[in-house]
């Protein structure tokens, strides 16, 4: 099987537009939660999102290929960023561990440039799901990426755990807006995530690196009175 090469613009993607649509809503309602100086969005679905009302000073857009340059702010790879460690404050991963063939080597870059409590915002299609089928699909299999790598919500919950990420927030949707209704849309964000993620097509998550004292911090022992020489017998003298 062929891999995709990773698309310069939504309208690459199957029902691109429409997910994007629901990607940036999301992100709009976490956006207000994130603060600091540096945001990194890495290749063009991320750089075509955007986090209203967040407290991020500054927005820079690391891309893996040149072919849209006209939004790029440096070229490199994911898996070896020009960053200093702890340098920033948040990182958008649209879809970019879906065509990527080292997943896990990105999340390692990502965790390395990003400062303690920094942020990390992953959306990507299940493979278990209408997504992973639709890959087969002749008609529809270039408009998305390899079934091999689709990474499903469970993995990246255990590679960011292991990581150090606690995962904040998280959302599923599919890719027809048949679960969109005002009312199912309820339903979908309150069963879905608890009872069955496995089956929702496209996943959105928000985590935080966390970093905790590997020394265990010792409690504090109240001193208790010590028996010294002489006391015995003083007690004893003093009695008689």
């Amino acid at each position: 099987m062929k891999s995709v090469a990773p698309p310069n613009h939504w309208q690459q993607v199957l029902r691109g537009p429409y997910l994007a649509k629901l990607l940036q809503a999301r992100l709009a309602q976490w956006a207000p939660s994130l603060f600091g100086f540096n945001l990194l969005t890495v290749d063009a679905l991320s750089a075509a999102c955007s986090l209203p009302g967040s407290r991020l000073l500054h927005a820079v857009n690391l891309s893996q290929r040149q072919s849209y340059a006209e939004a790029v702010d440096i070229i490199g790879k994911a898996t070896a960023m020009p960053f200093a460690p702890g340098s920033l404050d948040a990182c958008l991963l649209a879809h970019v561990l879906d065509f990527s063939a080292h997943p896990h080597a990105i999340l390692r870059e990502v965790e390395t440039v990003l400062r303690d409590d920094g942020w990390l915002i992953i959306s990507g299609f299940n493979p278990y799901s209408t997504a992973g089928l639709a890959s087969f699909l002749p008609g529809l299999s270039h408009k998305l990426p390899a079934w091999r790598q689709m990474v499903a919500p469970e993995r990246l919950e255990d590679w960011l755990k292991l990581l150090g990420f606690e995962v904040l927030e998280r959302d599923y949707f599919g890719l027809t807006p048949v679960f969109e209704g005002s009312l199912l849309r309820a339903w979908r964000q309150q069963l879905v995530p608890h009872y069955c993620p496995s089956f929702a097509a496209v996943y959105v998550m928000l985590a935080r690196k966390r970093r905790y004292p590997l020394t265990p911090i010792r409690q504090t022992i109240r001193p208790q009175a010590v028996l010294q020489p002489e006391m015995a017998r003083n007690s004893v003298k003093s009695e008689a």
